[in-house]
């Protein structure tokens, strides 16, 4: 599930065991979920699922949301992946969860030296469902939402609402494990625009609506301790207007000729600070126009363009392999049933179920159904059936082996089955393919000289496949 090095860095850096309740610590390594009362953790195939598809990058200054945020296992792995400059907001209804939660953080925190700057990670109690949207951090938005806990359809437009142009949502609506991304380029009008689509099904408990708890996650106040986790546009402002409040050079104006002077060079550097603790992230963000917009819808359209074309690719690249297993698949079973029809008694009935009960019986003592075999049971009967082509007539079924006609006669009868393949079922000359049969045996028998049908059965006899691409 996993591709992208920095979601796998992500999982080594974490160590589910520190989230995981006492009772299970036996299977907190083990790709299963848990849980134990109000304690729930996803399999990690799941939460490697969900990462992936929120597309995080190290060293990134993103917000994020975890509505339903558990013991905090993924929003921990999730800090790891983008670093010191991301914020994270994590919604959790029961408080017990709270609890475990912030003792497996602390403890994560302590002994994992690499989380140094990871602390911003704010818990609150309260109901994902019910989340204030026109105040704090809400009404802002958020870069990455994951929801850890099934939501019907009708609760998604209340997630999605809180998305930022450009962010990414991921949870599970209903049975489907759901990727929402809201477009980077809107229309100045500010019409929304999202794209969706499923990553698979999956099993998840509800998103608890009781206790009903009216929820507003608090707005981050600036201040030049936590200037670092704020995004570049912000930062870069910020800089300039605190350089130029201890500047003493008038800025020239060009459109009065009146002498002005510039307000930040006078103002003191306390009153700034005090004015940008009013602000939020996005304050500096500058609106996009027209013409930025088009630029923007652009590029999006190329990478959509490419990454169809790629996918395209691996699809063919994929169908072209099916079809030649499918044809080297035809071309044993064909060889398998005019071997397994050379075998039976003269005069008997040939039928599909004749020739199963004659496969089952030679190969498993008809244990098993010759449907069950696979292809390496397959193999391992052509293999025999070749052999029995020089077992002699004796009480004990005795079986013979001649390494020499095996040499002689063999690939002329391979080549001869492969010759009587439909016209539609042929493979290509082109491609050259072979069967040839290999033993392992390092003294071959002979003929005349009978040996138990259990000796040769202990003997390793491999079929090998060769193709000449």
């Amino acid at each position: 599930m996993i591709s992208s090095m920095e979601v796998e860095a992500g999982f080594r850096s974490v160590d589910r065991r520190l989230f995981v309740p006492k009772r299970c610590q036996d299977i907190a390594h083990k790709d299963q979920p848990i849980r134990d009362n109000n304690i729930h953790l996803s399999a990690p195939h799941i939460y490697g699922s969900a990462l992936e598809a929120l597309e995080l990058k190290n060293d990134a200054s993103l917000s994020f949301l975890n509505a339903g945020s558990g013991t905090g296992y993924l929003t921990c792995i999730a800090a790891s992946i983008l670093g010191p400059r991301s914020v994270h907001y994590c919604v959790e209804i029961n408080e017990d969860v709270i609890r475990h939660s912030k003792d497996a953080i602390a403890i994560w925190k302590k002994t994992n030296p690499s989380t140094q700057g990871t602390s911003n990670i704010d818990i609150i109690h309260g109901n994902a469902l019910e989340l204030n949207t026109n105040k704090g951090e809400c009404a802002l938005g958020f870069d990455r939402i994951y929801i850890g806990a099934a939501i019907h359809k009708f609760n998604l437009y209340m997630f999605k609402k809180m998305l930022k142009p450009g962010g990414v949502l991921v949870g599970p609506v209903g049975d489907e494990l759901v990727k929402i991304v809201r477009s980077q380029s809107e229309n100045p009008e500010g019409n929304q625009q999202f794209s969706a689509r499923v990553i698979s099904g999956v099993r998840f408990a509800p998103l608890l609506a009781d206790p009903s708890i009216q929820t507003v996650i608090p707005a981050r106040i600036w201040d030049p301790s936590n200037h670092t986790i704020y995004p570049d546009s912000f930062r870069g402002a910020c800089n300039e207007l605190l350089l130029c409040s201890n500047a003493t050079r008038n800025q020239p104006v060009k459109i009065c000729p009146r002498n002005k002077v510039n307000a930040a060079s006078i103002l003191p550097r306390a009153l700034w600070v005090e004015i940008l603790s009013f602000t939020h992230r996005n304050w500096f963000d500058v609106p996009m126009n027209e013409v930025d917009f088009l630029r923007t819808r652009l590029a999006e359209e190329l990478t959509n363009v490419q990454r169809a074309n790629q996918t395209k690719q691996e699809a063919e690249s994929r169908y072209r392999l099916a079809e030649r297993e499918r044809d080297i698949y035809k071309v044993l079973a064909r060889t398998l049933r005019s071997r397994l029809n050379s075998s039976l008694p003269e005069g008997s009935n040939n039928s599909d179920e004749n020739i199963e009960e004659t496969a089952a019986e030679m190969i498993i003592g008809g244990r098993e159904s010759f449907s069950n075999f696979g292809l390496g049971r397959m193999l391992r009967l052509l293999a025999r059936e070749i052999n029995d082509e020089e077992m002699e007539e004796d009480g004990d079924r005795d079986f013979e082996f001649s390494e020499e006609e095996n040499d002689d006669n063999g690939d002329d009868d391979m080549s001869e089955e492969m010759d009587d393949v439909d016209g539609d079922d042929e493979i290509d000359s082109d491609d050259d393919e072979s069967l040839s049969v290999a033993s392992d045996d390092q003294n071959p028998i002979v003929a005349g000289n009978s040996t138990r049908s259990s000796d040769i059965n202990s003997q390793s006899r491999t079929v090998s496949i060769s193709e000449e691409l």
